[in-house]
C-alpha cells in the first residue's frame, strides 16, 4: 500500500470514540458481534475501532500484515464495497485469516480521505451465513458518509495549519507596522485558528498600509446610513503619489500613508480611514459643521508636513474634498459628491473644500433602506410573532408550539423569519429582535398554561445570542417576570450557532438546561458533526429537518436514513420532532416509526397569538384541533 500524506492526520480522542458509539449502535441494530473501521497502513492494516461487544474478538490496536487475502484490504484495494456471506462456502475467502476468528459473514465499504486516498473500511462481521439485507448496507453506507465527513474535516483543519505557516511567510515581508498588527492579533487568538483570523484580516484592510479596503470601508458607510447616523467624508487626493512611488518605491510611500494616519488620529479619534486605490483615501468623521472647516484646516497642514525616510525628507502634496451626510443620499451618491468637490478643489488650488451641494433624494428601495425601516419598526414594536403547533401524532393534541417572527410593512408587504434574521445579524439589531421574541413568547405562553400546564413554546437561538454571555442571566430575569416555569420553555438551536464559539456555546447550553429549560437540535442530519453534537451538548430534543420529510413518501433512501436518525436519538433517550409534514402519508410514516411530535402544514401553518388560542383551547381531549385543515 503506498504512503499518503494523511497518513501522518492524527484522529482526535473524541472523534474516534464518538466512532467506537456509533459502533455499537451499529452493531445493535444490525444485530451482528462485530463493527469495526480499520486503518490501513503502508505495509499492516490496524483494527482503529471496534465495538464493545463480549462476542466481538478483534481488539482496538491489533495490527495485521496485508497481502494475507484479507476481507478489508481486499475492499481497500478493489475501492468498492464487499459483501461476502459465508466465506466457509466461497474458495476465494476460505482461507482469509478472518475466519481463524470465525467471522465467515463479511460487508464492508471503503473509507476515503477528500484527496481521494485511503483510511481503511467501516465494515460488519458476524460468525454465522449472514446475507446482510439492503436494509443494512444502506445503514452502513449512512454510517460511511458519516465517518467520511468527519475526516474531511480532519483534512481541511490540517489544510488551514498548512496555509498558516504560508501566510507567515508571507506576512513577514510586509512592513512594520502590519508586523505588529499580526503580532497583536496572534496574542489574542489561539494558535488553531490565526490563520483564518489573518484571512479574516487581510478581507478588510489594505495589506500595505493597514487603511479599510473599499468593501470593509463601504460596508460601514452603508450601515452609518442605514442607522440614520449624520457624518462628513472626506476625499483626500495625493497629487505627488505617483512621483514618490516612482522615485523611492511603493513600500515607501505606504510607509508615509502609515504615519500620515498616524497624525491623523491625533487631530480626530472618531475617524475611519480608508484606501480607495495608490493615490486616494477616503476619512469618516463625526463632527459638527462648525468645526469642519478648522478640522480640515489641520488635516491640510499635516498634508503639508514632511515625513522623513532613512534621513530624506518627503512632502505629500494633499487636497481634501469634504461632503456632509444626507440621510435620503445613498452611498454612491455620497461618493460622487465627494470626489467631485476634490476635483474641484484641485482645479482651484485650494487645500481644501466644504461641498454645499445638495444631495439627490433616492427613489427606490435599497438594502440599507430596508434595514433602517427595520430600526424603525423594532423600535415602534410593529413587529410580532406567528406560532406553528407540534402535535402529538398519536392523540392529535397541541403539546407545543414554534415561534416565528414576522413584519407586515405597507411598501414591502410581509417579511419572513428567516429574511429578518438575516437583516438584523447584518445591521446589529440580532439581540433586539431575539429579546422580542423571547419576551414575547413567554408572556404569551404564561397565559396559554392556565389553560395547558404542560404546554411548550420554543424560540430560535441566533448564532450571535449565543455569544452573549448575558444570555442565561436576561433568560431568567423573563422567566422570573412573567412566571413562566423553566419547563415550559424550549431553545431551538442549529450546527450553525454551535459552531460560532463551541466552548460558550456548551457553558451557555448547560446553564439553561439546568434551570430547566428544554434544548432542542434544529435542522438535524443537514451538518455533518450533528452525532458529535448530540454527545457534547446537553439536548433534550432533536428537530429531523424537512429536506428529508419531502421525499420520504417515494424515496427509500430518505426513509432509511429517517429510521436511522429516528433510532439513534431513541438509544440516546431523546425526543423526536419531525418538521415539514405536509400530507397523510408523510404522517403514516414518522408515527410509525415512533416520533414524539409532528409539526407542519398537514396540521396548521404559522398562525397569530389569538387563532392559536382559539384552536389550543377548543381541541377535544381526543379529537382534531379546530386549525388542521385551514
Amino acid at each position: 500500500m503506498q504512503k499518503s500524506l494523511t497518513s501522518s492526520i492524527v484522529i482526535p480522542d473524541k472523534i474516534k470514540q464518538d466512532w467506537q458509539n456509533m459502533l455499537n449502535v451499529l452493531a445493535d441494530l444490525t444485530e451482528v458481534p462485530v463493527a469495526l473501521v480499520m486503518r490501513i497502513h503502508h505495509e499492516t492494516i490496524e483494527v482503529f475501532s471496534s465495538n464493545d461487544s463480549l462476542a466481538n474478538p478483534y481488539i482496538e490496536g491489533n495490527i495485521e500484515r496485508i497481502h494475507q487475502n484479507l476481507y478489508c484490504e481486499h475492499v481497500v484495494k478493489h475501492r468498492h464495497q464487499l459483501l461476502v456471506p459465508n466465506a466457509l462456502k466461497n474458495p476465494e475467502w476460505e482461507n482469509s485469516p478472518d475466519t481463524n476468528l470465525n467471522m465467515i459473514a463479511y460487508c464492508g465499504l471503503p473509507l476515503f480521505w477528500p484527496d481521494n486516498t485511503p483510511f481503511g473500511t467501516v465494515c460488519i462481521l458476524d460468525s454465522k451465513e449472514n446475507a446482510f439485507n439492503p436494509a443494512y448496507q444502506r445503514l452502513l453506507a449512512t454510517y460511511q458518509q458519516s465517518i467520511e465527513a468527519q475526516l474531511n474535516t480532519l483534512f481541511q483543519h490540517t489544510e488551514l495549519l498548512k496555509n498558516h505557516l504560508k501566510l507567515q511567510q508571507e506576512i513577514a515581508s510586509k512592513t512594520n507596522d502590519i508586523n505588529k498588527i499580526n503580532t497583536k492579533l496572534a496574542n489574542e487568538i489561539d494558535c488553531r485558528r490565526a490563520a483564518e483570523q489573518k484571512v479574516e484580516y487581510h478581507k478588510s484592510h489594505d495589506i500595505g498600509t493597514g487603511f479599510l479596503n473599499t468593501t470593509a470601508l463601504y460596508r460601514h458607510i452603508d450601515k452609518l446610513i442605514c442607522t440614520n447616523k449624520n457624518f462628513v467624508l472626506l476625499h483626500i487626493h495625493f497629487a505627488n503619489s505617483r512621483k514618490i512611488q516612482q522615485e523611492h518605491g511603493h513600500s515607501v510611500f505606504n510607509l508615509i500613508l502609515t504615519k500620515y494616519r498616524s497624525k491623523l488620529s491625533k487631530v480626530t479619534d472618531t475617524s475611519v480611514t480608508g484606501r480607495l486605490d495608490s493615490s486616494d483615501i477616503l476619512l469618516v468623521i463625526h463632527t459638527d459643521k462648525e468645526k469642519l472647516p478648522k478640522l480640515c484646516q489641520h488635516l491640510s497642514e499635516i498634508g503639508q508636513t514632511r515625513f522623513s525616510n532613512n534621513e530624506e525628507f518627503i512632502h505629500l502634496q494633499s487636497y481634501i474634498g469634504a461632503v456632509h451626510s444626507n440621510n435620503q443620499a445613498s452611498r454612491t451618491e455620497l461618493l460622487q459628491c465627494a470626489y467631485n468637490t476634490v476635483v474641484e478643489c484641485q482645479n482651484h488650488g485650494k487645500t481644501f473644500t466644504i461641498s454645499e451641494r445638495s444631495l439627490p433624494v433616492k427613489s427606490s428601495l435599497s438594502e440599507h433602506k430596508i434595514e433602517g425601516y427595520l430600526l424603525e419598526a423594532v423600535r415602534n414594536n410593529d413587529l410580532f410573532l406567528n406560532y406553528q403547533p407540534k402535535v402529538c401524532p398519536y392523540t392529535k393534541q397541541w403539546l407545543g408550539c414554534e415561534v416565528l417572527l414576522r413584519w407586515n410593512h405597507p411598501h414591502l408587504a410581509t417579511i419572513s423569519n428567516d429574511v429578518l434574521i438575516q437583516l438584523a445579524e447584518r445591521n446589529g439589531l440580532i439581540y433586539e429582535l431575539g429579546n422580542f421574541a423571547l419576551r414575547s413568547a413567554i408572556q404569551q405562553t404564561s397565559e396559554w398554561i392556565l389553560h395547558s400546564p404542560n404546554f411548550v413554546t420554543a424560540v430560535n437561538l441566533s448564532a450571535v445570542q449565543l455569544k452573549d454571555p448575558s444570555l442565561v442571566q436576561h433568560i431568567q430575569q423573563l422567566l422570573d417576570i412573567y412566571n413562566l416555569p423553566a419547563k415550559n420553555l424550549e431553545l431551538e438551536v442549529t450546527e450553525s450557532g454551535l459552531i460560532a464559539d463551541e466552548e460558550l456555546a456548551i457553558s451557555t447550553l448547560t446553564q439553561l438546561h439546568e434551570m430547566g429549560i428544554s434544548i432542542a437540535l434544529d435542522d438535524f442530519g443537514t451538518g455533518y458533526a450533528s452525532f458529535q453534537y448530540l454527545k457534547k451538548y446537553p439536548f433534550d430534543s432533536l428537530k429531523i429537518d424537512k429536506s428529508f420529510i419531502d421525499n420520504v413518501e417515494h424515496n427509500v433512501e430518505d426513509q432509511n436514513i429517517v429510521c436511522a436518525m429516528i433510532n439513534i436519538a431513541k438509544k440516546l433517550q431523546l425526543k423526536v420532532v419531525v418538521e415539514g409534514v405536509e400530507n397523510k402519508n408523510q404522517e403514516r410514516f414518522v408515527t410509525s416509526e415512533g416520533v414524539d411530535l409532528i409539526q407542519g402544514y398537514l396540521y396548521s401553518k404559522p398562525i397569530t397569538a389569538n387563532e392559536f388560542e382559539e384552536g389550543l383551547f377548543n381541541q377535544s381531549s381526543i379529537g382534531t384541533p379546530y386549525f388542521q385543515f385551514m
